[in-house]
């Protein structure tokens, strides 16, 4: 038979019983050790911002001041924008009056007091004007028919006759204006025809030698003949020689060379 020992086995059991004991309490120091590194970094992280808020306080309290000049008071011109202002006819710029100052207020009755007031002198000034001239047209008027009345019958025959005696004289000048100037047509016709220059045209050739015979003929009758050359044509002319009858002298001279006709020039 085996035989056991019972005392080793008490022993085992007693060193098992003991390490299992100590894993709890182990593990709750482990616990409360995490806590309190927490809490020591939540507290350090605290005096930090408030050491932080501090510094910020006492820097803010250290800043001077900044030493600068007041605001200059802004100054209105009110006379100007008053003058340039109409006067309210509606809601819209009664509205807009009431959120004026007094001072603007007494300014805007000022100047529609002294509009008005213009305004009323204008209009006192027209109907004085209007009165006067009136005043004046009516001792006119009344003084025509009193004039009218103190004209005697000779005098409107004498008028009258004056008016005959300028109807006549005017339709005289008429007639001697018509005549004279129908005599200076007719001048003016004689000295055109005087002044027109005419002249003979005696052959027309296509050979220039042919042209220049005829030409030579007439120059030895003593007439001034010449050739006029063209694209198809050489025609023998006399002249400018002056007026038709001059022209007709000349085509008889040449009458007994060749037949000439007679053409402006």
């Amino acid at each position: 038979m085996v035989q056991r020992d019972y005392a080793v086995r008490s022993n085992s059991r007693k060193k098992k019983k003991a390490g299992g004991l100590n894993k709890p309490v182990l593990l709750c120091i482990a616990v409360i050790l995490v806590v309190c590194f927490a809490a020591g970094l939540y507290l350090l992280k605290e005096k930090a911002q408030e050491g932080v808020a501090v510094e910020r306080t006492t820097d803010n309290k250290l800043v001077p001041k900044s030493q600068l000049p007041s605001r200059p008071e802004e100054v209105w011109s009110y006379i100007k924008e008053l003058e340039s202002r109409t006067v309210p006819t509606d809601a819209a710029q009664s509205e807009r009056n009431l959120q004026l100052s007094d001072k603007q207020k007494e300014e805007l009755l000022r100047l529609a007091e002294r509009e008005r007031q213009q305004a009323e002198e204008k209009a006192k000034k027209a109907e004085a004007a209007a009165n006067r001239q009136e005043e004046i047209t009516v001792p006119v008027e009344s003084a025509r028919p009193a004039q009218q009345s103190s004209v005697s019958g000779e005098e409107l025959a004498a008028a009258e006759q004056r008016r005959k005696e300028e109807l006549k004289r005017n339709e005289q000048l008429k007639a001697e204006a018509a005549k004279k100037a129908e005599a200076v047509k007719e001048v003016k016709k004689t000295e055109s025809a005087k002044s027109a220059k005419f002249g003979l045209q005696c052959g027309a050739f296509k050979n220039r030698e042919q042209a220049e015979n005829l030409q030579a003929r007439l120059v030895m009758t003593g007439l001034n003949a010449r050739v006029n050359p063209s694209a198809d044509w050489n025609r023998v002319v006399i002249g400018p020689i002056g007026d038709r009858s001059a022209a007709s002298a000349a085509q008889k001279q040449a009458a007994a060379i060749t037949g000439c006709v007679i053409i402006g020039m």
